[in-house]
């Protein structure tokens, strides 16, 4: 049977680095530091081909080398943002080797919060974990895109979705008064790359939970729009951003068999099956 090899890539992933930014004024007990730790995924497209057709590992870059490559530039980097050390790798590898043809690039960050006033003591944050990816080809512009996973986030009035689709199979009632809880998932892509990573961030995080408690919400379909829309509002260079928002359903408990009355105060708690509701937002 004949065949073709119609697509390849290969890379390293989950390689974990962390950095300790010292200023280095003064021994390390008695000096301020600032600690970054992330986890990278690199993947290269190019003249791979023959590795895969005949066995030839003449042009490949071991993933190996990659791994190496992160923690080697990760000591001449800042590591100020993931967005810029992305970009760095990327740049890294297109000049390096001028068989790659693309180096696409993606990051997680783990935050770390300084632990009450210590200079160099730290606590994980796992409430949400800071995205990045880049994507560059040779002899083209750089495509960058910020995110978040996993922000739990809920409000417990404000609220409703009511007047929805009759359908045989209809049961849920409606309700103007409901909890809305959501594990917020957003993606953001940059229209430019020489720009500020750290405050476009803020500004489009400040935005997102801004908006979800501002307004009367009627479904989780419009909280999400009305997000996406004050998101690029927030950051002019945010050319489109796409959000996920599936529901963390809080459902009334039926509290009769006990002869009590549930005021809109006890609720089951379910993780599955649960509404899944996505959109992408972009610049008319």
């Amino acid at each position: 049977m004949a065949s073709q090899l119609k697509s390849q890539s290969y890379g390293k992933h989950q390689v974990r680095v962390s950095k300790i930014r010292r200023p280095r004024s003064a021994a390390a007990n008695q000096e301020t530091h600032e600690f970054v730790e992330a986890s990278v995924n690199i993947e290269l497209q190019g003249d791979f081909a023959a590795a895969y057709t005949d066995g030839d590992n003449s042009q490949v870059i071991a993933t190996d080398t990659c791994k190496n490559t992160v923690y080697a530039l990760a000591k001449d980097h800042s590591l100020d943002t993931i967005e810029s050390f992305g970009l760095h790798l990327a740049e890294y590898f297109i000049a390096q080797f001028s068989h790659v043809e693309q180096c696409q690039v993606a990051l997680t960050e783990r935050i770390w919060n300084r632990l009450l006033d210590s200079p160099h003591a730290f606590v994980a944050n796992e409430s949400a974990t800071p995205t990045a990816s880049v994507v560059l080809d040779r002899n083209a512009e750089p495509i960058v895109r910020s995110g978040i996973e996993d922000l739990l986030i809920a409000k417990t009035t404000e609220s409703g979705f009511t007047d929805f689709h009759e359908s045989e199979f209809r049961t849920l009632a409606d309700t103007d008064d409901r909890i809305l809880a959501t594990s917020l998932s957003a993606s953001w892509e940059y229209s430019a790359t020489s720009i500020d990573f750290a405050a476009a961030r803020k500004s489009i995080l400040n935005a997102l939970l801004a908006t979800f408690i501002d307004h009367y919400s009627r479904s989780v379909q419009e909280t999400l729009y009305k997000m996406g829309q004050a998101a690029l509002d927030a950051c002019p260079q945010a050319a489109e951003i796409s959000l996920t928002m599936p529901n963390k359903h809080h459902l009334l408990a039926n509290l009769a068999p006990f002869n009590r009355e549930n005021e809109n105060e006890v609720f089951v708690v379910t993780d599955e099956p649960f509404g899944f509701i996505s959109a992408t937002v972009g610049r008319s």
